[in-house]
Formats: structure tokens, sequence, C-alpha cells
């Protein structure tokens, strides 16, 4: 139903003049969305999100670049649109088979289960957020490779919160949205906003699928999203130029400041805001522009940046002293034919590092890899749910990052490398305590049965 109704749409948009590639990714984002809406109260839609999420960045927001005038785009596609296309749908084709290839249960979530083991867990439960938390403060003051394993560890505190609405949702809703505003506070603080903007969205999710609200109250957070994004666009470039380029201090009272001057009605639907929350959320750009620079200088690299990928995310650096650290800009600048310095955020993305490396056909490979990625994650955690339901949760700090489209293939594997080994350690040492038929808890829910009827 879905797929009809989506190609109808497709079809009547190219029947009105709309380019044909256009008309075929309008027919894949309207198929997304809908499946995103529809099954949200029937499973966890992590996988419709992900996939949703890279729609937007390589097929929709380029589609809406190319369509406007040359004057409204400071950042032009550097390719013509029937050379992109070609690329772009075949690669988020492959992506999705990627994805799809190995069947998993794991986003049909236990809940009853679930809420059996933060009952008996419950204590555990909030001190593994507040330690999260902790861990979260702490890196605030921490550099080097034990910073990205105290932030893997921090992550704990989104489990938990979670956790503890699967629970009682009245009684413990403060817990994730505590730990949903501390992350946004750091990140308007900060001017950094991606992992506040993953785990606003990754709590809509679950919460959607583990309390099934009435759909006014989805399409109400819908709404609230849209509107925290457009504010966090219109306060963004403002506040780091008061911060990073002014006098002003980063702290919430400069936040502040920017807000109450940026935001307002005109600014939020402004065409400049518009336009930079486009430019933000089109990672084709990059994809356009690598794909150019490597037409001209002929320099495929095959698995060499790959390599260099794997040697920094398994190798520590008493044994590989020159790897690549985590945010170098040394391979975007060599081949995306722009160059940032260190404080500037852009990535390559997952189908610029596949056309660098064998170039079209790099792109189809990369996406289904890259998708087989994925799938072997959700049979992992899977596994895991085998043990205990309540580990499924742990799905969301492992891929919190290859979710976003224009994070760099190097942070990718180094934060899922390193998160399989921690959380994997976590699963065995909490095993006993997360184990439903265990004696200790099915004692303990007896007793707590036993209370709750006296």
């Amino acid at each position: 139903m879905y797929v009809v109704f989506s190609f109808v749409i497709a079809f009547l948009s190219y029947l009105f003049g709309v380019h044909g590639f256009v008309s075929l990714a309008i027919a894949l984002i309207i198929y997304l969305f809908l499946r995103l809406m529809l099954k949200s109260t029937e499973v966890f839609v992590f996988r419709e999100f992900a996939l949703f999420l890279y729609a937007i960045n390589y097929l929709i927001s380029p589609a809406i670049t190319y369509s406007l005038d040359a004057s409204m785009v400071n950042y032009p596609m550097k390719i013509k649109p029937d050379d992109y296309f070609i690329l772009s749908l075949p690669g988020f084709l492959f992506f999705y088979l990627g994805m799809y290839i190995i069947p998993t249960n794991c986003f049909t979530i236990k809940f009853n289960d679930i809420k059996k083991l933060s009952l008996v867990n419950y204590r555990f439960l909030k001190r593994i957020t507040v330690i999260g938390v902790l861990s979260k403060v702490l890196l605030l003051f921490t550099n080097g490779e034990f910073a990205f394993i105290l932030y893997l560890f921090g992550l704990i505190r989104f489990v938990g919160a979670f956790a503890l609405i699967s629970l009682d949702v009245r009684r413990n809703f403060i817990w994730p949205i505590s730990v949903v505003l501390f992350e946004l506070v750091l990140g308007f603080q900060g001017g950094a906003y991606h992992d506040a903007i993953m785990w606003f969205i990754f709590f809509g999710l679950y919460y959607i699928y583990a309390v099934k609200p009435k759909k006014i109250q989805v399409l109400f957070g819908g709404f609230a999203a849209v509107i925290l994004l457009l504010v966090i666009q219109a306060v963004k470039y403002k506040y780091r130029e008061e911060v990073w380029q002014g006098t002003k201090q980063a702290n919430m009272e400069t936040v502040y400041e920017v807000g109450s001057q940026q935001v307002s009605t005109d600014k939020l639907i402004s065409q400049d805001n518009l336009l930079s929350t486009l430019n933000r959320g089109n990672q084709a750009w990059i994809f356009a522009s690598t794909v150019d620079h490597m037409n001209i200088i002929k320099n495929f690299q095959g698995l060499n940046n790959v390599n260099k990928y794997i040697e920094a995310a398994i190798l520590p650096r008493f044994l590989a002293p020159d790897k690549i650290k985590s945010g170098d800009k040394e391979i975007f600048n060599e081949f995306s034919g722009h160059s940032i310095n260190e404080t500037t955020s852009m990535g390559l993305g997952i189908f610029a590092d596949g056309y660098i490396a064998y170039g079209t056909w790099g792109v189809y490979i990369f996406g289904f890899v890259l998708g087989l990625i994925f799938s072997l994650t959700f049979k992992l955690v899977e596994r895991w749910t085998k043990v205990s339901p309540f580990y499924v949760l742990l799905l969301l700090p492992l891929l919190n990052y290859a979710v976003r489209p224009d994070c760099e293939l190097q942070t990718t594997i180094n934060h899922l490398f390193k998160g399989i080994l921690l959380y994997g350690f976590l699963v065995y040492l909490t095993r006993k305590r997360f184990t439903l038929d265990s004696q200790e808890n099915q004692r303990k829910l007896a007793h707590l049965n036993f209370a709750t009827r006296k």
C-alpha cells in the first residue's frame, strides 16, 4: 500500500514536469515517511528513522537544492542532476538492501519483560542514569583516547532513563526528560547540537512505541521537533559568532541573550533560516563536491582510506602512533575539493568515501556494506536480547553515530568497534541482574507481587 501510494504521487509529479530522478526521490521519501509514522506504535522504528534521515540528506535536500535559483544557494551542487542521482539513488537502494538483508526481531520489544526487569532493578537503573550523567560531566575535563571510552560509558544514562519509563511513564518521566534536557543545555552552551538532537529524537521514537500515545500527541511531538530544529539553526550561527569570534562567554546567559534576539516567528521561518536548515541537511553537497574533485584528479584510493579508519579504530596509539586522529580533516581536505580547519565540523559521508575508493561502483558497494553493518549490529543486539530483552536499549548508544549521514566513516567504525567491546562487557557483568528467569529475580518479583497484593 505504501509503495503504490508513493509511486502514484511520483508519477503525478513527473507528469507535471518534475525531473524523473527527483520524482523517484519523492516516491522514496514519501514511502519512508509513511512507514516511519504508521509503524511507530507497532515496532521500534529505529531502522526506518535511519533510512529516512539518509534519504533526506542524499535525495530530498539535493533535489530541493537543484530546483532553487542559483542566487539562493550558498552551497551549490557541483555536478549535474543526472550525474548526481545516477549515483545516489542506486547507492541509497543498496544501503536499504543491506539494512534489511539479515532478518531480525530486535525491534519488537518485549515490554512486559522489560517492565519486570525495571521493577526489580529500579534503584540500580536510577544509579546507572546518575553515573552516566556524572561521566558526561567528567568528560568535559578529559582529553585523549580515554575520553572516547568515557563518552561511550556515559551513554548508559539514556539506557537507564529509557528503561525507567518502560516501568511507569508517569512516575519516571522526569528521568529521560532530565537527561535529554541536560544534553540540550550542554549542546546550546557549547554550540554543538548533534548529540542533543539525536537523543531528543531517539527518546521520541522510544516513547511513542513504549507508551503508544494518541496520534494528535505524535503529531504535536513531530511539530515540536521541527520547531526545535529551526530554533537551533536560528540561534547556532549567531551564538558561535558571539562566542567563538567575539568576546562573550560560552554560557546559558549568552544562549538566552542570543535566543531572545533570534527566536521569533519571522526569523524562524525566514528564507535565511530555512535555507540554512536545508544546507545543514544536505550531505549530498559534500558528496557531489567529492565526485567533481575526484573526476579531475583521478586518484582513486581503493581501500587505503578504509584501512586507515580500521587501524585508527582497533589499534591503540602506542601501537600505531601515526594513526589518524578523530576529527582529523586531512582526508577530507585531500579528496573533497574543499579545505577546512579542525574547528569546522564536516565529514565526507559513506557515499563520498565509496567514490574516493572505487568511483561509481564504490558508492554502491559502500552503501550496501554500511547497511550490512547496521544489519549485523541488529543481529548482535538480538543475541543480547536472548539473554535479556532489556539489552535492546543498547542499540541506541551503539548506533547513535552511524545513524547520522554526516558522520565520518572513521568515527562510525571507531564508535561501533569500541562500543561493541564496552557494551558487550557490560552485558556480561550485568547478565544475571537482567535475566528474568534467574532465581534472584524470580524471588524479587514474587516478593514485590506479594507486597503489592498486601
